[in-house]
């Protein structure tokens, strides 16, 4: 009887076990996916290793975000300890953060805001394709960095840990809002990087959002990141809105928008404190 029991106990502790190793086999395929995705990282695979939804990448944002927001940590707390001025430090990583990312986010942002001079939407995503940037893309990246600058260097005066918290906690929860956008809102009809990618399903966007939040709880240390979260979610929601009824849809222009916005929100919250 006891050995019937035992052996009971250890098929099903075979079970958890594979269990296990099958989930994690499966996230490191997203997280590679995301990866792909996000960053303009080295070494990165150019194909998806396994027939698996390209959505459920969007539960590894968060972790990616991480990444490139600590690997543009490092050349700014080296630049810290050398005594260059903060202003100087946080234009570093920032700088650093595009060149990792390629700009993508940078580039969605500016494509919307240059969008605003179409009087359709057919006309508005035809503008986003158009790789050159005009006076509305500028202005909305000059403030919206401009905005970054100001709450990252307002961090630094507290403290080099303090700022890279909040750097981190703004990268995560950032990208979490991406997951959360895209689950929200259909694409439009434009056959562009939205489509192709898919929109992920309520679990994929629920998992983004928790590894967001508790990453960003972890690494910054401070309960604003609950603030700074549902404020976060509001802009998203609300530009979501608008981008439905601007282009018929959140492309991937709106997505890469949506997590500059969304980051400066979250920084200027942080930054309050």
């Amino acid at each position: 009887m006891v050995w019937q029991l035992l052996l009971k106990l250890e098929c099903r502790m075979d079970n958890v076990l594979n269990t296990i190793n099958i989930y994690f086999s499966q996230y490191q395929r997203d997280l590679l996916m995301a990866a792909m995705i996000l960053t303009r990282l080295p070494g990165v695979a150019d194909e998806y290793p396994e027939p698996r939804p390209i959505a459920n990448s969007y539960m590894a944002f968060p972790v990616i975000g991480a990444l490139v927001a600590g690997i543009a940590a490092i050349p700014a707390s080296l630049l810290a300890l050398a005594n260059i001025p903060d202003l100087a430090v946080v234009a570093v990583m920032l700088a650093v953060a595009a060149m990792i990312t390629g700009g993508m986010h940078e580039d969605g942002l500016a494509d919307i805001a240059d969008s605003m001079g179409g009087s359709d939407p057919s006309k508005r995503l035809m503008i986003m394709r158009d790789s050159r940037i005009g006076a509305f893309g500028v202005i909305a990246l000059v403030l919206v960095i401009a905005i970054q600058l100001a709450c990252l260097t307002a961090l630094l005066a507290d403290g080099i840990t303090v700022m890279i918290g909040g750097w981190l906690a703004s990268a995560v929860l950032s990208r979490s809002m991406m997951a959360l956008q895209a689950w929200s809102f259909a694409p439009p009809d434009d056959n562009g990087y939205a489509h192709s990618v898919g929109r992920p399903d309520q679990t994929v966007m629920l998992i983004s959002l928790a590894t967001g939040l508790v990453l960003a709880l972890m690494l910054s240390g401070s309960l604003l990141v609950f603030i700074a979260a549902g404020l976060a979610g509001v802009i998203t929601y609300g530009f979501g809105y608008l981008l439905m009824q601007y282009i018929g849809g959140v492309n991937g222009d709106g997505l890469g928008a949506t997590q500059m916005l969304s980051a400066s929100m979250i920084l200027m919250v942080m930054a309050a404190a």
